[in-house]
């Protein structure tokens, strides 16, 4: 639960709110975090790819 309340009071759900939700509303908000978590990963991992990818219409040599 603690890992819930450390993730959502920033985005406004409070601890005492997570610790009266039921077991399914948990899962939920688990979901959740794990779905932006992955978006963070591939928003990184997409910005990477861009910051490193050739110059297109660059000449080589």
């Amino acid at each position: 639960m603690l890992d819930l309340a450390a993730f959502y009071a920033a985005r406004g759900i409070t601890p005492e709110q997570i610790r009266q939700m039921s077991y399914a509303d948990r899962a939920v908000l688990r979901v959740g975090r794990a779905r932006w978590y992955e978006d963070m990963i591939n928003l990184i991992a997409a910005g990477i790819c861009r910051a490193y990818a050739p110059e297109e219409g660059r000449n080589s040599g």
